[in-house]
C-alpha cells in the first residue's frame, strides 16, 4: 500500500507543476452543473423530491470524462516518455502502479467535485442527509474503478492520439446509453432492454440504490452487481494491454 500512495503522490505532484491541465478540469463540474444540472434539480424540486437525483448523474459524467479519458491519455503519453522504461525496470508489479494511478485519479475526482457540492447544497433542495454523504460519495468513486480499467486498457494498447479518440468516443457512447445525459425514458423503447446491461448505468443504479433513491430506474436490485462482471474484464484488458506493449518494448 505505501508503494501505491507513492505512486499515486508522484502522479498529484507532476499535475500540480501543470495547472493549464487541473484549473480548468477541477471548474469544469462547476461549470457544467450550473448550465445544465440546475435546471434538472429545480424540476426534481417541483416534484417534490430531492436535487441529488439531478446531482448523481453529473457527479458520475465529470468523474467518468476525468477516469476514462485522463487515463487513457496519460497511460498512452507515458508509453512515449523515456522515464517510463526506467520504471519498468523497478522490483514493483504491475498493479502497484496501476493501483497508484487509478487513487491519484479518483482522488482528484474528489477534489473537483467540492465547488459543485457546495453551491447545490446552497442553491437547490439537496434532501440527502448529511449523515448519507460518505455513502454517496464513496459509492461514487468506488464504481468509477472499472472505468479506469477501461482507461488504462485503452492507454497501454493505443499511441495517445488513438487512445484519446477511442477513450472519449467510448466515454460519449456510454454516457449516453447509460442515461447519464437524459433520462432513460427518452431513449427509444427499443433500447429499454439492453440498457439495464449497459455499464454506465448500473453505475448510477449503483449509486443511487445505496441511497435510497434509485426508485426512478428500471431493473432488478442485483443489476448493480453486474459491475463486478464489467470490473473483471476490464481488468483482464488492462493485464493484456499491459503485458502486450512490455513483450512490444521490451521482448
Amino acid at each position: 500500500m505505501r508503494y501505491v500512495l507513492l505512486h499515486a503522490r508522484a502522479h498529484a505532484l507532476d499535475t500540480l507543476r501543470m495547472p493549464a491541465y487541473w484549473a480548468p478540469a477541477l471548474g469544469f463540474p462547476l461549470v457544467f452543473f450550473l448550465l445544465f444540472g440546475l435546471v434538472n434539480a429545480n424540476r426534481f424540486a417541483d416534484l417534490g423530491l430531492g436535487s441529488e437525483y439531478a446531482i448523481t448523474p453529473f457527479l458520475l459524467y465529470t468523474t467518468l470524462n476525468v477516469t476514462v479519458a485522463s487515463l487513457a491519455a496519460g497511460v498512452a503519453a507515458d508509453r512515449e516518455n523515456p522515464w517510463e522504461q526506467r520504471l519498468r525496470l523497478l522490483p514493483l508489479s504491475p498493479l502497484t502502479r496501476f493501483a497508484g494511478r487509478l487513487v491519484y485519479v479518483l482522488g482528484f475526482n474528489v477534489v473537483s467535485w467540492i465547488p459543485l457540492l457546495v453551491v447545490a447544497a446552497f442553491t437547490t433542495d439537496l434532501r440527502l442527509p448529511l449523515a448519507a454523504w460518505p455513502v454517496w460519495l464513496g459509492a461514487v468513486v468506488l464504481g468509477a474503478v472499472p472505468f479506469g480499467l477501461l482507461g488504462m486498457a485503452i492507454g497501454y494498447r493505443f499511441a495517445p492520439q488513438p487512445a484519446m479518440m477511442l477513450a472519449n468516443l467510448l466515454f460519449m457512447l456510454l454516457a449516453f446509453f447509460g442515461g447519464l445525459f437524459v433520462p432513460i425514458d427518452f431513449l427509444p423503447s427499443a433500447l429499454h432492454a439492453v440498457v439495464p446491461y449497459v455499464p454506465t448505468y448500473q453505475y448510477q443504479y449503483f449509486v443511487l440504490a445505496l441511497i435510497d433513491r434509485a426508485d426512478h430506474l428500471i431493473g432488478p436490485n442485483w443489476i448493480a452487481f453486474l459491475l463486478l462482471g464489467w470490473t473483471a474484464l476490464f481488468a483482464l484488458l488492462a493485464r493484456a494491454a499491459f503485458r502486450r506493449d512490455e513483450g512490444v518494448r521490451y521482448g
